[in-house]
C-alpha cells in the first residue's frame, strides 16, 4: 500500500468509511488532481511526523499553543 493509499484508508477510517465508497473514491480523486491540496496533505503529514519526533521531549507551552491554533485543534491536554 502506497503512501497516498495509506492516508486515504486513514482518512476514510476517521470518516468511518469504506476504502471503497463514494466519498472516498471522492477523495482519491480529488488528491489525484488538485496540486493544492496535495501540497496541504504534505504540509500536514510533515507536521505530524515532526510532532510525533518530539513526543520525548517538552515542547515549550507557548510553542505547542501556537502549533495547536495553527492546527485548528483543540488541547485537551
Amino acid at each position: 500500500m502506497d503512501c497516498c493509499e495509506k492516508f486515504l484508508q486513514q482518512v476514510c477510517d476517521e470518516l468511518a468509511e469504506d476504502i471503497n465508497s463514494e466519498l472516498c473514491e471522492r477523495l482519491r480523486t480529488h488528491l489525484e488532481t488538485c496540486q493544492d491540496c496535495r501540497n496541504q496533505v504534505a504540509s500536514m503529514r510533515s507536521t505530524v511526523s515532526l510532532f510525533q519526533c518530539l513526543k520525548d521531549k517538552q515542547v515549550p507551552r507557548d510553542i505547542h499553543e501556537r502549533l495547536f491554533k495553527l492546527l485548528n485543534v483543540t488541547d485537551d491536554a
